[in-house]
């Protein structure tokens, strides 16, 4: 049973992952091309993704707020950009799936070895 609920965790896992992928791709433009907004953001890392100038801590609970702050707000210089739109929509998306994706395996498995 425990190999079950592994297994089929495996593809959350990789959705997980993609988000953190778009979600650096989304800083490290951030970092290229404003500079200044991403050290008035706190110098963020991202999760795969560091800038030799990152502090951790201080890097790390950027990170965090950030990522919870994109969810809900497009910054301007995303806004400004076709394509870091688009990637910012589809990091919501893929968030959106691993949520729900998440809360349908904890259903399913909770129900079947309840």
């Amino acid at each position: 049973m425990p190999l079950a609920v592994i297994i089929s965790a495996i593809p959350f896992v990789c959705v997980l992952y993609y988000a953190f992928a778009l979600f650096d791709r989304l800083l490290r433009a951030e970092y290229q091309e404003h500079r200044q907004i991403w050290e008035a953001d706190g110098r963020p890392s991202g999760f795969f993704w560091r800038a030799q100038e990152c502090d951790f801590l201080r890097s790390q609970l950027s990170r965090m707020r950030l990522s919870a702050l994109w969810l809900c707000r497009t910054p301007e210089w995303i806004a400004g950009s076709e394509s870091l739109t688009i990637c910012l929509r589809r990091l919501r998306q893929v968030l959106l799936i691993w949520c729900a994706g998440m809360l349908f395996w904890v259903i399913l498995f909770r129900a079947r070895f309840a």
